[in-house]
């Protein structure tokens, strides 16, 4: 670029110039000095720059010229004459300046578009592809239209697929909307700000992502392995965090089909500075000249698709993390990436947690809560989680219980283990929404709490009329955030039916779909809706009508939600003015406009209605409005052990052992007879049982092999159960031997 800029200046200002005066300002040499300024100004296209260089030119032309005469120019009027049109050419260069500037910003514009659009196109392939296979997986699993085969009831285990299908497609669509804000705020160059990160186990976050990726097949789920022998917490956007983990994915699963012997191994190493996570692939590697640019923007090799944002948005995101990526390779052999996340202290989560109890207290205070769970030892965590919240706990073992007693006394929350003998959660809660424990306690809100797998129970569970899911194990701040966002969404008064009936709510979207569809689940719930496709033709209903509620789309043509909503707040109708209004969008990115323009709530359009539900229920119970602030955004909730035993002090931990060691003294002998007798459920239920409680005690291991177990058994594996039993009941005595 200098050399450039050095022969540009030489041969235009210079040579021209120079030659002009030594032919004493003739004619044909003014028309080039003229024409010769015309094209630098068009060659440069910084104006500092081609000032410095054009004057630096024309005072090395004239130099010379006084070197090679000796004589110095006498400026005279005549010579002034000359150049009356060298004024036209600057003018003439700047013109043409500005068009072509104007015409390279329309291209970068179009350029950044045509990217916009393939990044977006190429990472809802993964979702898209997602949701492909689950709905061919349902219909696979459906009947045959013939009325023998149609009346013909699902089975247990089509069921169970069934669940988790409609689990993996609900999961796909909310990734692809994720992957979508992505994209945007990528284009728009908005940071990736701290605010949006939590404490996250690095264990679980990478085994569900690795769990929810779409594969093409089964046989390439099982060529992807995941070790986990070092765990750590690190703190992370989970949803930026399984964008990198994913699209390292990706890259690697292109080649499966060209290197059908490769693998994938990610692997988790804890460091003293940082903590570190290695995606390894044995695929063809990558070449040494390529190594180097694999992280530059819109870089590619060995791919003829799009690149979408690629590994250089998955750096941007190493870096915001505090962390980094790098990638080791040899062609033909291998590819490594080392993801590396900074170490976090046990004070920090201690502080977080700290915060998540003092937001929590005021409340819980006062409010009574049922713990459900058959295990001792689990029963005896959670009321140590709940103790500084100064609620009233009782305790249940199994789903039978938990009914008698809440026929006997009204709680504001119940936390229901799912898998449990004599009764499980599943039926507790059906039966307890059909009114079996009387209609006090019909809507009571229930919190599933187990260690099956997300994938199932989480819609499951919801189907059977929980309002969340929080995976066992979990520490001390995810529980109360959890439990604090389900109580928040209740009133505290419950009526026999619907709570809605007779709640009149004004709903506007200009989208006729999402109007119908969303008027008819709001109508299920016994709510009376009036609908308006505008804001103009929606704020004379609400000058004419009485609402307790709006519901409205931020954008839409005309009158937008946000102009709707200022509209309202300064009306000098006071009823009006405080009138609740939840904002709904497809972008994450209007929740501050919403916020500012005055409304109480925002949701996003492809999250469950169920959120949306929640979000009316707060609205409608309370009398005066309560506009979004940042008292009202919802908390980050960590989803994983602090160091030391998810937060448990030492003696405490040591406590909970002897409840453990006491509660499983059996299982020996229990997993003994079980295998002999061939007794699959029996081995499933101690092994799923085991894997929950040994987790919260931080035995891994020990977790692992019961989960290994337990899976044996629920797929029905033909291989021999016995060494995994004999690896269980090792490492319980060994706990024994460590505690004696």
């Amino acid at each position: 670029m200098l050399y450039w800029y050095l022969w540009l200046t030489f041969t235009f200002p210079v040579v021209f110039t120079f030659l002009m005066l030594m032919n004493d300002f003739s004619g044909l040499w003014l028309v080039a000095e003229t024409v010769m300024l015309l094209v630098f100004i068009i060659f440069i296209t910084n104006y500092f720059l081609l000032a410095f260089l054009f004057i630096s030119g024309i005072f090395i032309a004239y130099a010379g010229f006084v070197l090679d005469t000796g004589t110095h120019l006498i400026v005279t009027t005549e010579i002034i004459e000359y150049f009356v049109s060298i004024p036209i050419a600057i003018l003439l260069g700047l013109l043409v300046n500005s068009t072509n500037k104007k015409g390279e910003l329309a291209q970068e514009r179009n350029t950044v578009l045509q990217s916009l659009a393939g990044s977006i196109a190429h990472e809802m392939r993964n979702p898209l592809g997602q949701i492909r296979h689950c709905l061919y997986s349902i219909q696979n699993l459906l009947p045959q239209v013939n009325p023998e085969e149609s009346d013909k009831p699902l089975g247990r285990e089509k069921l169970e697929t069934l669940y988790e299908r409609v689990s993996r497609g609900q999961l796909a669509v909310k990734r692809g909307a994720q992957v979508i804000d992505m994209v945007l705020s990528e284009v728009r160059e908005r940071p990736i700000g701290p605010e949006s990160f939590t404490y996250l186990s690095a264990t679980r976050v990478t085994r569900n992502a690795l769990d929810e990726f779409g594969y093409e097949s089964e046989q390439d789920r099982r060529r992807v392995h995941l070790e986990t022998q070092d765990a750590f917490i690190f703190h992370i956007n989970e949803t930026l965090f399984v964008f990198v983990l994913f699209n390292l994915l990706k890259n690697a699963l292109f080649y499966f089909k060209t290197y059908p012997q490769s693998e994938i191994t990610v692997r988790l190493e804890t460091g003293d500075r940082f903590n570190y996570l290695y995606f390894r692939d044995t695929g063809p590697g990558i070449s040494s000249e390529a190594l180097p640019h694999i992280f530059d923007s819109f870089f590619t090799t060995g791919k003829t698709a799009g690149t979408g944002l690629g590994l250089s948005y998955c750096k941007r995101i190493m870096t915001a993390f505090g962390g980094s990526i790098i990638c080791k390779s040899v062609e033909g052999e291998y590819s490594e990436f080392q993801l590396s996340f900074p170490v976090i202290s046990e004070k920090d989560i201690n502080l977080y947690t700290e915060r998540v109890i003092a937001a929590g207290q005021a409340d819980f205070q006062g409010k009574r809560l049922l713990i459900v769970d058959d295990s001792a030892l689990y029963r005896v965590i959670l009321k140590k989680y709940l103790a500084p919240l100064l609620v009233e706990i009782d305790e249940a073992g199994d789903g039978r219980e938990a009914l008698k007693m809440l026929a006997l006394k009204r709680y504001d929350l119940v936390i229901m283990d799912l898998n449990m003998p004599l009764m499980g959660g599943y039926e507790a809660v059906e039966r307890l929404r059909r009114g079996e424990a009387g209609q006090e306690s019909c809507s009571v809100p229930v919190v599933a709490h187990s260690s099956e797998s997300i994938m199932t129970a989480r819609s499951k569970s919801e189907n059977a009329g929980m309002q969340a899911f929080i995976a066992k194990p979990c520490n001390q701040a995810e529980l109360i955030s959890s439990l604090r966002s389900v109580l928040d969404t209740i009133p505290e008064r419950k009526h026999p039916g619907s709570p809605y009936s007779g709640r009149k709510v004004l709903l506007v979207d200009d989208s006729a779909l999402n109007r119908d569809l969303l008027a008819m689940y709001l109508r299920d719930s016994g709510i009376e809706v009036t609908v308006s496709d505008n804001g103009g033709q929606a704020l004379e209903i609400l000058k004419s009508q009485d609402f307790e509620l709006l519901i409205t789309d931020i954008h839409m043509p005309g009158m937008d939600g946000l102009e709707l909503t200022r509209r309202i707040r300064s009306s000098r109708n006071q009823s009006l003015s405080q009138l609740p209004v939840i904002g709904l969008s497809g972008a994450v990115d209007e929740e501050d406009a919403a916020k500012n323009a005055g409304m109480n709530e925002f949701r996003i359009k492809t999250d469950s209605p169920n959120l949306l539900l929640a979000s009316i229920v707060r609205q409608l119970s309370f009398p005066a409005p309560n506009t979004l602030s940042e008292s009202t955004v919802k908390e980050d909730t960590p989803s994983d052990r602090v160091p030391s035993a998810y937060g448990l002090s030492s003696l405490e931990s040591e406590e909970l052992l002897e409840v453990f060691l006491d509660e499983f003294r059996d299982t020996p002998a229990c997993l003994r007879r079980a295998l002999e007798e061939n007794d699959i459920k029996s081995m499933k239920e101690q092994s799923h049982k085991l894997k929950g409680s040994a987790a919260i005690l931080g035995a891994i291991s020990l977790s692992k092999v019961a989960e290994e177990l337990e899976l044996h058994c629920r797929f029905e594996k033909t291989d021999d159960p016995g060494p995994k039993v004999e690896r269980i009941i090792r490492a319980l005595e060994e706990l024994s031997i460590k505690k004696s």
